[in-house]
């Protein structure tokens, strides 16, 4: 009789474990549904935020694309007149250096 006591008490011992398994399971397969949904509320926050961002930084760009363009426009201007004054002050020298000279061509060195 003590096989069968042995037997009865290993079929009790596999029916346990097999119970403790499944709670074990069943305690990791919630736990990964949780940490799913966090992982999904996560990434959907992430995704509306990214948005808002793009959005904020889609303006700031826009704004500074139209501020750059303002001052580009205010440097070349500033060039062109510093370029046209320096025209007109060489110009000027050398007008007066003909004068000068009593309209004579500039004497080369090398004649």
């Amino acid at each position: 009789m003590s096989r069968v006591d042995d037997f009865k008490s290993l079929a009790q011992d596999i029916t346990a474990s097999f119970d403790e398994r499944m709670a074990v399971l069943a305690s990791i397969k919630k736990d990964v549904h949780e940490m799913t949904d966090d992982v999904h509320r996560m990434l959907d926050d992430l995704h509306r935020e990214r948005g808002e961002m793009a959005a904020q930084l889609r303006q700031d760009l826009s704004k500074t694309r139209s501020n750059l363009k303002k001052e580009t426009t205010h440097l070349v201007n500033g060039f062109k007149k510093e370029h046209n004054g320096a025209i007109a002050t060489w110009g000027h020298l050398g007008a007066t250096m003909r004068a000068k000279r009593g309209g004579a061509a500039r004497k080369n060195s090398q004649q």
